[in-house]
């Protein structure tokens, strides 16, 4: 999740690798469900458990590399998908957290100790 410039106070889905304006990880996968309902009128129905710190389940892309456990990840370009963060020039402001499980190709759920950097 980013922050919304259209809509102050309003979050949506990232579209964009490496983006400043990371806020969050949509929470709620595997069990795990340490976010907080954020509402969001007209952007995303009924609002979203978003997880600013702690554990959660996101989904992944390994487009950017195989994702492993240590590995700090960030926004993609596919929509509210974190990859592997490689590019440690743009990499500061955009890490959501590390990666505390892997994903070693494709897409799919990735255990994340999010820590927004």
């Amino acid at each position: 999740m980013i922050i919304d410039e259209e809509n102050p106070g309003q979050l949506k889905l990232s579209q964009q690798a490496y983006d400043k304006r990371v806020a969050g990880v949509v929470s709620g996968a595997g069990g795990i469900n340490p976010g907080l309902t954020l509402t969001q009128e007209g952007v995303l129905e009924g609002g979203q458990n978003v997880a600013l710190s702690g554990r959660v389940y996101a989904l992944a892309t390994a487009a950017n590399g195989p994702i492993k456990p240590e590995d700090l990840l960030t926004t993609s370009e596919i929509a509210g998908h974190a990859m592997k963060a490689t590019d440690v020039s743009r990499s500061h402001g955009t890490v959501i957290g590390k990666a505390m499980s892997k994903l070693e190709s494709g897409e799919g759920l990735v255990l994340v100790l999010v820590n927004l950097q």
